[in-house]
C-alpha cells in the first residue's frame, strides 16, 4: 500500500524558510557537499573552469540557493591555489546557515535574496561569469516548468556566461540490502510515502534526465549533460543525509488524537522511521544513483 497521508501537504518550496532551519540543517548542507563533490570530482565543470577562467579576471560567480556558502568557500581555495582572482557571490532566502562575515574567504559574499522575487536588483543583471545552481529540484512544480530559474540564472549572466546546472532525481529512492536477510521492508515503507505524496501532487523530476534539453530549447547554447553514478562507498552518507530530513517530516502527520482517520498518523510514521534507522544499522542503504550536472551558455547577443 502506498499512503501519501498528510505528506502531500508538504510544500518544499517553503521547506528552507521554515523557523525550524537551523544548525542541523547546516550540517547536513555540509554533508551533501562533500557527497556531490565525491560524486562528481569537480566544483566548475571542467569546460566551464578551462573557458571562464581563459578569459579576463576577476571573474564574477554566482551560487543561487547558497545555504551556509559551503560550495563558494570550496571554490576559492580551489581558484586561489591556481591564481584566479574572483568574486564570488551567494545569494539565500534565509540567511540563518550563514556563517559570519569575518570568517569568509575575501572576494566571497552571502546575501540575503528570494531569487525567484521580481525585479531582481539591477546591479547583479547581467554581470556573471558563471551562474551555479544544486538541488533545485523542490523549486520545481507539477508542471515542470523550469522557465523561472531559468530566467533568473539567465538575468544574471553576462552574454557568453555558463549556467552549471546540477541535479538529482527527489521523485526516486533506491533501497538496497547488502544481503537478502537483511530486511528493508521500512526503509522501502518510507520511500513509498514520500513518492505517493509527490504523486498526490503531480509532481515529477523526470524533468532532470533531459535537463540540457531543458536548457537548449530556453535558448541557452553549447548544452551539454554528464550523468555521475554516486559511489557504493558513499551510500551510508547518502543514507544518513536522507535521514536527517525524514526525521523531520514528523510534523506533518498528524497526532492520532487529533486525526484518528488520517490515513497515517504521526505516531505511525515515528514507529516506520524508526524501523527504517535500525535497517540501516544493518547495512541497508538509500540512494538515488546518480547526479546529473547539464550546462549551457548564454548567447552573446
Amino acid at each position: 500500500m502506498t499512503a501519501s497521508s498528510h505528506v502531500e501537504n508538504y510544500d518544499q518550496s517553503t521547506y528552507w524558510t521554515a523557523p525550524a532551519r537551523n544548525f542541523r540543517s547546516s550540517a547536513r548542507l555540509h554533508l551533501q557537499h562533500f557527497l556531490y563533490q565525491n560524486t562528481l570530482g569537480y566544483l566548475l565543470e571542467p569546460f566551464v573552469e578551462k573557458a571562464v577562467t581563459a578569459a579576463q579576471q576577476p571573474l564574477k560567480i554566482a551560487d543561487l540557493a547558497c545555504g551556509n556558502g559551503i560550495w563558494l568557500t570550496e571554490l576559492h581555495t580551489q581558484l586561489a591555489k591556481n591564481n584566479v582572482t574572483a568574486q564570488l557571490d551567494g545569494f539565500d532566502i534565509n540567511p540563518v546557515n550563514f556563517p559570519a562575515a569575518v570568517y569568509l574567504p575575501a572576494g566571497v559574499s552571502l546575501q540575503q535574496l528570494d531569487i525567484l522575487a521580481t525585479p531582481l536588483p539591477a546591479k547583479l543583471l547581467g554581470t556573471y561569469d558563471v551562474v551555479h545552481i544544486r538541488a533545485f529540484a523542490s523549486l520545481v512544480g507539477p508542471d515542470s516548468d523550469l522557465t523561472p530559474i531559468l530566467t533568473v540564472a539567465s538575468s544574471l549572466l553576462k552574454p557568453g556566461g555558463y549556467l552549471q546546472w546540477e541535479e538529482n532525481r527527489g521523485d526516486l529512492f533506491l533501497v538496497e540490502a547488502p544481503t537478502p536477510e537483511v530486511s528493508k521492508t521500512a526503509c522501502e515503507r518510507v520511500s513509498q510515502v514520500l513518492q505517493g505524496g509527490l504523486k498526490a501532487k503531480g509532481i515529477s523530476n523526470a524533468w532532470v534526465d533531459t535537463l540540457d534539453t531543458q536548457l537548449m530549447q530556453f535558448g541557452l547554447q553549447e548544452t551539454r549533460r554528464l550523468a555521475h553514478h554516486k559511489r557504493p562507498q558513499d551510500y551510508k552518507g547518502w543514507t544518513e543525509d536522507y535521514l536527517m530530513v525524514w526525521e523531520e517530516l514528523a510534523a506533518l502527520f498528524p497526532p492520532k488524537a487529533d486525526s484518528p482517520d488520517a490515513p497515517l498518523s504521526r505516531e505511525a510514521w515515528v514507529a516506520m522511521f524508526t524501523a527504517a534507522v535500525k535497517e540501516t544499522e544493518q547495512g541497508v542503504v538509500v540512494h538515488q544513483r546518480q547526479i546529473v550536472t547539464a550546462v549551457g551558455q548564454k548567447p552573446l547577443a
